[in-house]
């Protein structure tokens, strides 16, 4: 979820200084595509991860011979079915609500945001 929400204000702050000609409208829009492009690469890395987990789970149903629609009415596994889907709904609405919020926040050249026209920006307690 911070990995998202970061890469979206960052896409933002590129786009507004960037492109000053550009609309909120068109800034959100495209900030938009890339978030998805985001979430897509996110939920395969999910789904592998919770694939991962679950194997030890699996295992267990397998060796028990427990049938498949008592397993996946048991309490472990609906907490975790219910885990996926929360945590899957968090990543995917992470990403319009983040991407308003900095069209609406950021503005071109703001502080924090490390480079403008593609030079470094000098910070006052660094030296140099």
């Amino acid at each position: 979820m911070d990995d998202i929400a970061i890469t979206q204000a960052s896409v933002v702050a590129e786009l507004k200084s960037a492109a000053n000609r550009l609309t909120n409208a068109e800034i959100y829009a495209r900030a938009l595509r890339v978030g998805k492009e985001h979430v897509g690469a996110l939920v395969n890395t999910l789904a592998l991860a919770y694939t991962g987990s679950a194997l030890p789970l699996l295992l267990l149903f397998v060796s028990d011979k427990t049938p498949a629609l008592v397993a996946l009415n048991g309490e472990l596994v609906a907490t975790e079915i219910v885990r996926t889907i929360v945590g899957s709904l968090g990543l995917v609405m992470a990403v319009p609500i983040t991407t308003a919020l900095a069209v609406i926040m950021v503005k071109p050249g703001d502080e924090g945001h490390e480079h403008v026209h593609g030079q470094p920006k000098h910070h006052s307690h660094y030296p140099g």
